[in-house]
Protein backbone atom coordinates (compact mmCIF):
# COMPACT_ATOMS: atom_id res chain seq x y z
CA UNK A 1 0.00 0.00 0.00
CA UNK A 2 2.82 2.38 0.81
CA UNK A 3 4.25 1.98 -2.71
CA UNK A 4 0.83 2.40 -4.33
CA UNK A 5 0.16 5.64 -2.42
CA UNK A 6 3.67 6.97 -3.14
CA UNK A 7 3.01 6.30 -6.85
CA UNK A 8 -0.21 8.32 -6.85
CA UNK A 9 -2.98 5.96 -5.67
CA UNK A 10 -5.92 8.29 -5.00
CA UNK A 11 -8.93 6.36 -3.70
CA UNK A 12 -8.99 7.04 0.06
CA UNK A 13 -12.59 5.84 0.35
CA UNK A 14 -11.65 2.47 -1.07
CA UNK A 15 -8.78 2.13 1.40
CA UNK A 16 -11.10 2.89 4.32
CA UNK A 17 -13.95 0.62 3.18
CA UNK A 18 -12.20 -2.38 1.61
CA UNK A 19 -12.98 -5.38 3.84
CA UNK A 20 -9.66 -7.00 2.86
CA UNK A 21 -7.84 -4.12 4.52
CA UNK A 22 -9.88 -4.11 7.75
CA UNK A 23 -7.06 -5.75 9.71
CA UNK A 24 -4.78 -2.82 8.82
CA UNK A 25 -7.06 -0.13 10.26
CA UNK A 26 -5.45 -0.40 13.71
CA UNK A 27 -1.92 -0.04 12.30
CA UNK A 28 -0.70 3.50 13.12
CA UNK A 29 0.62 3.86 9.54
CA UNK A 30 -2.78 3.25 7.96
CA UNK A 31 -4.39 6.68 8.65
CA UNK A 32 -1.31 8.30 7.10
CA UNK A 33 -1.79 6.22 3.94
CA UNK A 34 -5.45 7.25 3.74
CA UNK A 35 -4.44 10.90 4.25
CA UNK A 36 -1.79 10.67 1.50
CA UNK A 37 -4.38 9.09 -0.85
CA UNK A 38 -6.67 12.09 -0.12
CA UNK A 39 -3.86 14.45 -1.02
CA UNK A 40 -3.22 12.49 -4.21
CA UNK A 41 -6.91 12.82 -5.12
CA UNK A 42 -7.03 16.62 -4.71
CA UNK A 43 -3.43 17.85 -4.49
CA UNK A 44 -4.35 21.51 -4.97
CA UNK A 45 -6.46 21.46 -1.80
CA UNK A 46 -3.31 20.90 0.24
CA UNK A 47 -0.76 23.08 -1.57
CA UNK A 48 -0.41 26.54 0.04
CA UNK A 49 0.28 28.31 -3.28
CA UNK A 50 -3.00 26.98 -4.70
CA UNK A 51 -4.89 28.59 -1.81
CA UNK A 52 -3.45 32.12 -2.22
CA UNK A 53 -6.41 33.38 -4.28
CA UNK A 54 -9.14 31.91 -2.04
CA UNK A 55 -10.03 35.42 -0.83
CA UNK A 56 -11.83 35.94 -4.17
CA UNK A 57 -13.99 32.78 -3.93
CA UNK A 58 -17.67 33.54 -3.29
CA UNK A 59 -20.76 35.19 -4.74
CA UNK A 60 -20.48 38.93 -5.27
CA UNK A 61 -22.36 42.07 -6.17
CA UNK A 62 -19.91 44.23 -8.10
CA UNK A 63 -19.93 48.02 -8.30
CA UNK A 64 -17.61 50.75 -9.48
CA UNK A 65 -15.10 51.67 -6.80
CA UNK A 66 -15.71 55.35 -7.46
CA UNK A 67 -19.42 56.13 -7.09
CA UNK A 68 -20.73 52.66 -6.19
CA UNK A 69 -22.58 52.19 -9.50
CA UNK A 70 -23.74 48.58 -10.00
CA UNK A 71 -21.47 46.91 -12.58
CA UNK A 72 -22.39 43.24 -12.40
CA UNK A 73 -22.65 39.98 -10.53
CA UNK A 74 -19.90 37.42 -10.19
CA UNK A 75 -19.70 33.92 -8.83
CA UNK A 76 -16.16 32.74 -8.11
CA UNK A 77 -15.75 29.04 -7.33
CA UNK A 78 -13.08 26.40 -6.92
CA UNK A 79 -13.43 23.62 -9.52
CA UNK A 80 -11.50 20.60 -10.80
CA UNK A 81 -10.31 19.31 -7.44
CA UNK A 82 -9.61 22.83 -6.15
CA UNK A 83 -6.97 23.34 -8.90
CA UNK A 84 -8.89 26.06 -10.76
CA UNK A 85 -10.66 29.20 -9.57
CA UNK A 86 -13.42 29.92 -12.07
CA UNK A 87 -15.07 33.31 -12.39
CA UNK A 88 -18.59 33.60 -13.84
CA UNK A 89 -19.20 37.26 -14.70
CA UNK A 90 -22.47 38.90 -15.78
CA UNK A 91 -22.60 42.64 -16.40
CA UNK A 92 -25.48 44.73 -15.09
CA UNK A 93 -27.74 46.29 -17.70
CA UNK A 94 -26.25 44.58 -20.76
CA UNK A 95 -25.69 41.05 -22.03
CA UNK A 96 -21.89 41.06 -21.64
CA UNK A 97 -20.64 38.01 -19.74
CA UNK A 98 -17.42 36.11 -19.35
CA UNK A 99 -15.41 33.59 -17.44
CA UNK A 100 -11.90 33.48 -16.14
CA UNK A 101 -9.92 30.41 -15.23
CA UNK A 102 -7.20 30.99 -12.65
CA UNK A 103 -4.65 28.38 -11.67
CA UNK A 104 -1.28 28.15 -9.99
CA UNK A 105 1.31 26.84 -12.45
CA UNK A 106 3.71 24.93 -10.17
CA UNK A 107 6.22 24.38 -12.98
CA UNK A 108 6.60 28.12 -13.63
CA UNK A 109 5.87 29.11 -10.01
CA UNK A 110 3.28 31.67 -11.02
CA UNK A 111 -0.45 32.28 -11.22
CA UNK A 112 -2.13 32.31 -14.62
CA UNK A 113 -5.53 33.62 -15.68
CA UNK A 114 -7.29 32.97 -18.96
CA UNK A 115 -10.29 35.25 -19.60
CA UNK A 116 -12.92 34.50 -22.27
CA UNK A 117 -16.17 36.33 -23.00
CA UNK A 118 -19.32 36.29 -25.13
CA UNK A 119 -17.90 39.01 -27.40
CA UNK A 120 -15.13 36.73 -28.64
CA UNK A 121 -12.52 38.30 -26.41
CA UNK A 122 -9.77 36.44 -24.60
CA UNK A 123 -6.81 37.57 -22.52
CA UNK A 124 -3.96 35.63 -20.90
CA UNK A 125 -2.46 37.02 -17.69
CA UNK A 126 0.36 35.75 -15.48
CA UNK A 127 1.56 36.90 -12.10
CA UNK A 128 1.88 36.24 -8.42
CA UNK A 129 0.55 37.06 -4.98
CA UNK A 130 2.56 40.16 -4.05
CA UNK A 131 2.11 42.13 -0.83
CA UNK A 132 -1.27 40.46 -0.24
CA UNK A 133 -2.63 41.31 -3.71
CA UNK A 134 -2.97 39.06 -6.74
CA UNK A 135 -0.80 40.86 -9.29
CA UNK A 136 -1.37 39.87 -12.95
CA UNK A 137 0.28 41.13 -16.16
CA UNK A 138 -0.09 40.48 -19.86
CA UNK A 139 2.59 40.51 -22.49
CA UNK A 140 2.14 43.15 -25.18
CA UNK A 141 -1.12 42.31 -27.01
CA UNK A 142 -1.31 43.34 -30.69
CA UNK A 143 -4.25 45.68 -31.43
CA UNK A 144 -6.23 45.99 -34.69
CA UNK A 145 -5.27 49.66 -34.79
CA UNK A 146 -2.55 51.37 -32.84
CA UNK A 147 0.34 50.11 -30.73
CA UNK A 148 0.25 46.90 -28.65
CA UNK A 149 -1.60 46.98 -25.33
CA UNK A 150 -0.03 45.75 -22.08
CA UNK A 151 -2.36 45.16 -19.13
CA UNK A 152 -1.82 45.12 -15.38
CA UNK A 153 -4.65 43.56 -13.35
CA UNK A 154 -4.70 43.50 -9.56
CA UNK A 155 -7.01 41.98 -6.94
CA UNK A 156 -6.80 43.51 -3.45
CA UNK A 157 -8.17 41.59 -0.47
CA UNK A 158 -10.02 44.26 1.53
CA UNK A 159 -11.29 41.87 4.21
CA UNK A 160 -13.59 38.86 4.29
CA UNK A 161 -16.42 40.55 2.36
CA UNK A 162 -14.73 42.91 -0.09
CA UNK A 163 -12.25 42.63 -2.99
CA UNK A 164 -11.08 45.41 -5.30
CA UNK A 165 -10.28 44.56 -8.92
CA UNK A 166 -8.18 47.24 -10.63
CA UNK A 167 -7.09 47.12 -14.28
CA UNK A 168 -4.72 49.46 -16.10
CA UNK A 169 -3.44 49.48 -19.66
CA UNK A 170 -0.36 50.85 -21.38
CA UNK A 171 0.27 51.40 -25.09
CA UNK A 172 3.82 52.69 -24.66
CA UNK A 173 5.52 49.63 -23.19
CA UNK A 174 4.63 50.45 -19.59
CA UNK A 175 5.91 54.02 -19.45
CA UNK A 176 2.43 55.44 -18.80
CA UNK A 177 -0.78 53.75 -17.68
CA UNK A 178 -4.50 54.49 -18.00
CA UNK A 179 -7.26 53.01 -15.84
CA UNK A 180 -9.41 50.51 -17.75
CA UNK A 181 -11.73 49.74 -14.85
CA UNK A 182 -11.83 49.83 -11.07
CA UNK A 183 -14.40 47.57 -9.42
CA UNK A 184 -15.28 46.54 -5.87
CA UNK A 185 -16.70 43.09 -5.20
CA UNK A 186 -19.06 42.99 -2.19
CA UNK A 187 -19.88 39.54 -0.88
CA UNK A 188 -23.55 38.59 -1.10
CA UNK A 189 -25.06 37.78 2.29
Amino acid sequence: LQTAVQNGYNLPGQLASDEHLADLHDDPRFPKLVDKAKKNLTPCTYTPENRQFDFWVGEWNVETTQGGIPAGQSKIERILGDCVIQENWQSSGNPYSGKSYNTYNASLKRWEQYWVDNAGGNIFFHGELKDGAMDYWTDDIPQPTGPPLRRHLQFFNLGPDKVRQFSRGSTDGGKTWHVEYDLTYIRKK
